[in-house]
Protein backbone atom coordinates (compact mmCIF):
# COMPACT_ATOMS: atom_id res chain seq x y z
CA UNK A 1 0.00 0.00 0.00
CA UNK A 2 1.19 3.48 -0.74
CA UNK A 3 0.98 6.29 1.75
CA UNK A 4 0.31 9.94 0.99
CA UNK A 5 3.95 10.70 1.78
CA UNK A 6 5.19 8.41 -0.99
CA UNK A 7 2.84 9.68 -3.71
CA UNK A 8 3.95 12.11 -6.36
CA UNK A 9 3.16 15.75 -5.83
CA UNK A 10 2.29 18.12 -8.65
CA UNK A 11 4.17 21.39 -9.09
CA UNK A 12 3.58 24.16 -11.63
CA UNK A 13 6.41 26.26 -13.09
CA UNK A 14 6.55 29.35 -15.31
CA UNK A 15 9.53 29.95 -17.58
CA UNK A 16 10.26 33.05 -19.66
CA UNK A 17 12.23 32.30 -22.81
CA UNK A 18 14.10 34.34 -25.40
CA UNK A 19 13.91 31.46 -27.91
CA UNK A 20 10.62 29.59 -27.52
CA UNK A 21 11.46 26.41 -29.43
CA UNK A 22 14.92 25.96 -27.92
CA UNK A 23 13.54 26.50 -24.42
CA UNK A 24 10.59 24.15 -24.94
CA UNK A 25 12.79 21.34 -26.24
CA UNK A 26 15.27 21.76 -23.37
CA UNK A 27 12.53 21.78 -20.72
CA UNK A 28 10.88 18.67 -22.17
CA UNK A 29 14.25 16.89 -22.36
CA UNK A 30 15.02 17.83 -18.74
CA UNK A 31 11.69 16.51 -17.49
CA UNK A 32 12.44 13.18 -19.15
CA UNK A 33 16.11 13.12 -18.06
CA UNK A 34 15.18 13.84 -14.43
CA UNK A 35 12.62 10.99 -14.44
CA UNK A 36 9.64 13.30 -13.93
CA UNK A 37 6.14 13.07 -15.38
CA UNK A 38 4.83 16.04 -17.42
CA UNK A 39 1.14 16.68 -16.65
CA UNK A 40 0.66 19.97 -18.50
CA UNK A 41 2.51 22.21 -20.93
CA UNK A 42 1.37 25.54 -22.37
CA UNK A 43 3.43 28.03 -24.33
CA UNK A 44 2.39 31.53 -25.42
CA UNK A 45 4.75 32.95 -28.04
CA UNK A 46 5.06 36.60 -29.06
CA UNK A 47 5.85 37.81 -32.59
CA UNK A 48 9.60 37.76 -31.97
CA UNK A 49 9.90 34.15 -30.78
CA UNK A 50 9.97 34.88 -27.06
CA UNK A 51 7.57 32.94 -24.86
CA UNK A 52 5.97 32.38 -21.50
CA UNK A 53 5.94 28.64 -20.81
CA UNK A 54 3.71 27.19 -18.09
CA UNK A 55 4.28 23.54 -17.26
CA UNK A 56 3.35 21.13 -14.51
CA UNK A 57 5.11 18.00 -13.38
CA UNK A 58 4.48 15.12 -11.02
CA UNK A 59 7.50 14.31 -8.89
CA UNK A 60 8.21 12.32 -5.78
CA UNK A 61 7.98 14.40 -2.60
CA UNK A 62 11.75 14.07 -2.11
CA UNK A 63 12.33 16.20 -5.25
CA UNK A 64 12.65 19.81 -4.06
CA UNK A 65 10.81 22.16 -6.47
CA UNK A 66 13.38 24.92 -5.86
CA UNK A 67 16.24 22.60 -6.86
CA UNK A 68 14.31 21.51 -9.96
CA UNK A 69 13.67 25.17 -10.78
CA UNK A 70 17.40 25.94 -10.67
CA UNK A 71 18.14 22.91 -12.86
CA UNK A 72 15.54 24.01 -15.45
CA UNK A 73 16.87 27.60 -15.39
CA UNK A 74 20.39 26.67 -16.47
CA UNK A 75 19.56 26.88 -20.19
CA UNK A 76 20.71 30.04 -21.99
CA UNK A 77 17.37 30.41 -23.83
CA UNK A 78 15.56 30.92 -20.50
CA UNK A 79 15.49 34.31 -18.79
CA UNK A 80 13.78 32.98 -15.69
CA UNK A 81 12.03 29.97 -14.19
CA UNK A 82 9.88 30.10 -11.07
CA UNK A 83 7.65 27.80 -9.06
CA UNK A 84 4.10 29.13 -9.30
CA UNK A 85 2.21 26.55 -7.24
CA UNK A 86 0.34 23.30 -7.72
CA UNK A 87 -0.37 21.98 -11.20
CA UNK A 88 -3.92 22.80 -12.38
CA UNK A 89 -4.31 19.46 -14.14
CA UNK A 90 -3.29 17.38 -11.16
CA UNK A 91 -5.49 19.37 -8.76
CA UNK A 92 -8.55 19.13 -10.97
CA UNK A 93 -8.50 22.74 -12.22
CA UNK A 94 -9.36 23.74 -15.75
CA UNK A 95 -6.51 24.15 -18.19
CA UNK A 96 -6.79 26.92 -20.74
Amino acid sequence: MSSAASRASSVAFRAIATDSLAAASQLLADVQRFGLQMVEFRMVVDGEGRAAIDFGIDANPDRDPIVLCSRFARHPSLCSVEVVGDSLVATGGAAS
